[in-house]
């Protein structure tokens, strides 16, 4: 018995290709016509005849429409087909309650954006094409609103070594990416995603199937059977533009999500939805001349536990700070270790350095205005040794250079960058020390902070 290893069979045999349509727009809808006899991988005579005979007992398909391919390539091979739909979208239409429960894994909150990447092998992968992607997006997409999770095809993962990957993806990683495991958990990220970023891999095609707003970086045309769920992607999918800002192009998608535009797709992923492990039980049990029990089958929702992305705490932030009158500061941050694109935020705003004190790169650290300490210990020296440093924080003080401790009784380091930030936009703009409010409400990503500002005592001068 052979079963499809992806979103059915949607890919056509190497070494046997239409000509390449390129990049087109799906809403142009101008597809070259097919020329030629193509055979779909996994689904010909060159899969399934040996000798003249066909050799599995029994052919495992997940919508009718392969079940007519199936006759067109290898009718003598039609006795064995057994149309059971697709167990994996059945669990993850299962998973969908546990949602909540999938984002708080990835460290995301309710009103963040989690925006999944997925990548299949080969040069043809959004990895293959975009390389510098993943980067640009964690550089770009402001990181107290946005979760960046990744999802490689485990032939990346164990072609090149997970060693390379890790070093590949180091300064992103380094910038807050979720680095999903290539064993387990890539469904439970697709079901935690607000947005995906995908290309003709299966992955992206299961997050269209349950809904999720989806983008293709890559696609290419040539090697995607005609009919199939995939192939119905690539039609109504939109494309992601790599040189426009992001965000625009997400809310475009979540839009056009919301009207239904992956139904179709759905509807080639599986003739029986939900239906899926009674059908593929019949069909092994009477493989294995057993009775069947008469319990229902099982299909149980995927387990968070096992979503455990690789992850490393960002050390260095590009900090905007903007005040709103003189009582209410946005405070906006974007990981430094990686480089956004020309003509793109953060480097068309305003902004400083927010580094921690033992970041491996000099470069960043050697430029802070803020930097972020364990404690108290080391702020003298920190002030000698960096010039440019004007506050330290730790996770509950911030430390002005002339002011010495300014602000107080802070819950977390975020909250301290927040406050060091915002106090270093009030005097970068020219504005006093002593016009600073005593008391004020910064607002960093959905959290808002009432900051009570200590007054250095300053001794009568005498007369």
């Amino acid at each position: 018995m052979i079963l499809s290893h992806g979103i059915g069979y949607t890919k056509y045999s190497t070494g046997n290709r239409k000509p390449e349509t390129g990049n087109r727009k799906p809403e142009t809808g101008n597809r070259k016509p097919e020329t030629g006899n193509r055979s779909v991988y996994g689904l010909s005579r060159e899969w399934l005849v040996r000798d003249g005979a066909v050799v599995p007992r029994a052919v495992v398909l997940s919508h009718d429409e392969q079940y007519a391919r199936l006759a067109d390539a290898v009718p003598e091979a039609l006795s064995s087909a057994v149309v059971a739909g697709d167990p994996c979208f059945d669990r993850m239409a299962a998973s969908e309650p546990r949602r909540r429960t999938y984002r708080s894994a990835l460290d995301a909150d309710d009103d963040m954006m989690v925006v999944l990447v997925s990548s299949t092998w080969g040069p043809h992968s959004l990895l293959g094409r975009n390389p510098n992607l993943i980067s640009q997006l964690l550089a770009e997409l402001p990181s107290d609103r946005h979760v960046v999770a990744a999802v490689l095809h485990p032939n990346t993962w164990f072609a090149h070594g997970p060693a390379q990957i890790r070093l590949w993806l180091g300064d992103c990683l380094r910038a807050g990416l979720r680095l999903v495991p290539p064993a387990e958990g890539w469904q439970q990220a697709v079901l935690a995603a607000d947005v995906v970023i995908g290309d003709f891999g299966a992955v992206t095609g299961y997050a269209a199937c349950v809904g999720r707003p989806t983008l293709l970086a890559s696609f290419p045309e040539d090697q995607i059977a005609n009919g199939s769920a995939m192939d119905e992607l690539g039609r109504t999918a939109r494309r992601l533009d790599p040189a426009s800002a992001f965000p625009p192009q997400f809310d475009a998608a979540v839009a056009e999500a919301a009207t239904g535009q992956f139904t179709k797709v759905r509807e080639l992923a599986t003739s029986l939805p939900g239906s899926s492990a009674s059908a593929l039980r019949r069909a092994f049990y009477g493989f294995l001349a057993l009775p069947e029990p008469t319990r229902a089958p099982l299909v149980p929702p995927y387990s968070a536990d096992v979503l455990l992305p690789e992850r490393m705490p960002v050390a260095a932030w590009w900090v905007a700070a903007q005040w709103h009158g003189d009582h209410e500061a946005e405070v906006t941050r974007w990981p430094a270790d990686v480089d956004a694109r020309d003509e793109h935020a953060p480097n068309t705003t305003d902004r400083h350095l927010v580094v921690e004190q033992t970041h491996p790169r000099r470069d960043l650290h050697g430029n802070a205005a803020v930097v972020m300490l364990r404690d108290l210990h080391d702020v003298d020296e920190t002030f000698a040794r960096r010039p440019t440093c004007s506050l330290v924080v730790t996770g509950k003080e911030v430390v002005h250079r002339d002011k010495g401790v300014v602000v107080q009784g802070l819950s977390d380091v975020d909250e301290s960058v927040a406050c060091a930030s915002a106090i270093y936009a009030w005097l970068s703009a020219g504005r006093t020390w002593d016009a600073l409010p005593d008391k004020g409400l910064v607002r960093i990503g959905g959290h808002q902070i009432e900051v009570a500002l200590s007054r250095p005592h300053v001794p009568p001068r005498p007369t």
